[in-house]
């Protein structure tokens, strides 16, 4: 009759083994995607009394490069009374509208209204590797009967740059990217 003694660390051993490949994948992907990311880019004013209201509240903007910066709306509104005499704006002059944007991929963009184009000295300014410095990989960890890792990227309006029109899917690219890395490698 023959015996088999199975070493009772084996499951712990295991599970050791797979978590490394986890994070493996997960490290990859997260260079990928930090490789893969889109410079910033930010809104800069000359922050002096000619800056138009929409503008000064754009000041300082940070968005990644793909996505459109939101500038809030804005409507002139006449000096004048309501017909019942009261004063409806005193001062007179450009408002913002609460809730309400237009568009931009930088200053001066074709897409803006005229008002919030013409005579525009602000200036858009990339910076580079901001996006992908909030890209981190999180620890393996074993749940139940798998072993999970989460890359995340934490930035302003990031999902907007990973799901938008212009340049998007490059997180879900770094993921393919790892995944054919893995892959090739098992065999």
């Amino acid at each position: 009759m023959a015996r088999t003694r199975i070493n009772s660390g084996l499951s712990r051993k295991l599970t050791a083994l797979v978590a490394r490949r986890v994070q493996d994948v997960a490290d990859d992907v997260a260079e990928a995607a930090r490789a893969g990311a889109p410079p910033a880019k930010q809104w800069i004013t000359d922050t002096d009394e000619k800056v138009r209201p929409s503008h000064a509240e754009a000041h300082g903007q940070l968005v990644p490069g793909n996505v459109d910066y939101r500038l809030p709306a804005m409507v002139y509104l006449r000096k004048g009374r309501d017909p019942g005499g009261d004063a409806i704006n005193e001062a007179g002059g450009w408002k913002i509208l609460p809730g309400r944007w237009d568009v931009a991929d930088r200053p001066r963009d074709t897409r803006l209204p005229i008002h919030q184009s013409r005579n525009c000295r602000c200036q858009s300014v990339e910076v580079p590797g901001a996006v992908a410095a909030g890209i981190h990989a999180g620890r393996a960890r074993p749940a139940g009967k798998s072993i999970t890792a989460v890359v995340s990227a934490a930035f302003p309006r990031v999902a907007e740059s990973e799901y938008g029109e212009r340049g998007g899917g490059w997180l879900a690219e770094a993921a393919r990217q790892a995944a054919a890395r893995h892959k090739a490698r098992r065999r």
